[in-house]
């Protein structure tokens, strides 16, 4: 029985969302962390789609991940119901500022439910052996899937001084810069008239030469 690891790629990407409940009331604390890396024990290879375009929830499938660490919590948030007061939600927030679990369950809270959350790219390690797996190449750019999608749902290349029309993710690349056998094609995400990568960082157009995306809006990955 093999030991493997499941890490993050990006920073950033990992966020817990712990349920309390109380009198028929959940309120939801959100933490996001920049790594994070969960553990399993499998004969065989985990098969987790290491490009994980829609997300990956811990427990969504049949591998029993097991939470080793979750480091660097970068943000944190609680989502509340419309109706609290907001008396009611500061003494929540303090009484977690104060002494965390203890000081909410004070309160009268369970904390019966969390999820844990990956998004990004995925590492797969295999612990026994040391063999990794990703999908990021030696450049730092994602490896697109073979195939990313049919030619025919994909539109033209475009250059980069020409914006897209509708929000969404991109393909992008330098042709210039290709290195056989992969082109250096990145995924970027186009919103509110800039560009934007996996770390939800505003990227430069001079960093790539042209874009593509799909032609047709139902086509799948």
């Amino acid at each position: 029985m093999a030991k493997w690891e499941l890490r993050t790629d990006y920073k950033k990407n990992a966020i817990e969302r712990q349920f309390w409940f109380k009198d028929g009331v959940t309120i939801i604390r959100e933490d996001g962390y920049r790594w994070a890396i969960f553990t399993t024990e499998s004969d065989e290879k985990p098969n987790i789609d290491l490009h994980n375009d829609d997300g990956y929830e811990i427990g969504q499938d049949e591998y029993e991940w097991e939470l080793y660490s979750m480091d660097d919590g970068c943000w944190a948030d609680w989502e509340f119901p419309d109706d609290m007061s907001e008396e009611e939600q500061e003494k929540i927030e303090n009484a977690w500022d104060e002494d965390f679990y203890e000081g909410v369950e004070e309160l009268g809270w369970s904390n019966d439910d969390t999820e844990y959350h990956l998004h990004g790219p995925l590492r797969l390690i295999n612990v026994d052996t040391g063999e990794e797996f990703s999908v990021i190449n030696d450049d730092g750019y994602i490896i697109p899937k073979e195939p990313i999608v049919d030619e025919e749902d994909l539109t033209e290349w475009y250059p980069v001084e020409i914006d897209p029309v509708n929000e969404g993710n991109y393909e992008t690349n330098n042709p210039a810069t290709d290195v056989w056998p992969f082109p250096n094609i990145k995924m970027l995400y186009w919103t509110k008239g800039k560009w934007w990568d996996g770390d939800c960082n505003e990227v430069d157009k001079s960093s790539f030469k042209q874009w593509r995306g799909l032609n047709n809006p139902d086509a799948k990955a």
